[in-house]
């Protein structure tokens, strides 16, 4: 049986996968070099925090690929691939509706875990994602402004 610790951080894994996918797609399709940097950026960082976790979930003897958020995430991707298409300021919006998304998978993450590892790793990355989450807000208020 999963505890609520892997269970909190593969949950998190599935959305930060799903995200980097998205954000590696985007960097691809945009054309302003700034937006490929930071989408590229943001693919990097959901990298990192992916592995790191799934690391723990190892560490606890879970399984990475039991994470009840798999199949959500492909769906949140294939939604948002089919909505945006090639326009720039829906993708940007949707890559911020991700950010909120992200935000709230860790914060919840964090009041789930029970493993002290665990809930030090979701401290660390609270304030990432929250910067993150910041830098695609402010991105997207840039460009509606």
């Amino acid at each position: 049986m999963m505890s609520d610790t892997t269970h909190a951080l593969n949950d998190t894994v599935s959305l930060l996968r799903a995200g980097e996918t998205f954000y590696r797609d985007a960097a691809e399709r945009v054309d302003h070099r700034g937006l490929k940097e930071l989408f590229s950026e943001m693919a990097a960082i959901r990298n990192a925090a992916a592995t790191e976790m799934s690391q723990k979930v190892e560490a606890l003897g879970g399984d990475t690929s039991s994470a009840s958020w798999t199949e959500q995430a492909r769906q949140f991707y294939a939604n948002a691939e089919a909505m945006f298409g090639g326009e720039t300021e829906a993708l940007i919006n949707y890559l911020e509706e991700h950010e909120d998304r992200t935000l709230e998978q860790v914060r919840d993450g964090l009041a789930k875990a029970e493993d002290h590892d665990a809930i030090a790793t979701f401290m660390r990355h609270l304030p990432i994602f929250q910067q993150t989450h910041d830098r695609m807000k402010a991105v997207k208020d840039a460009r509606a402004a």
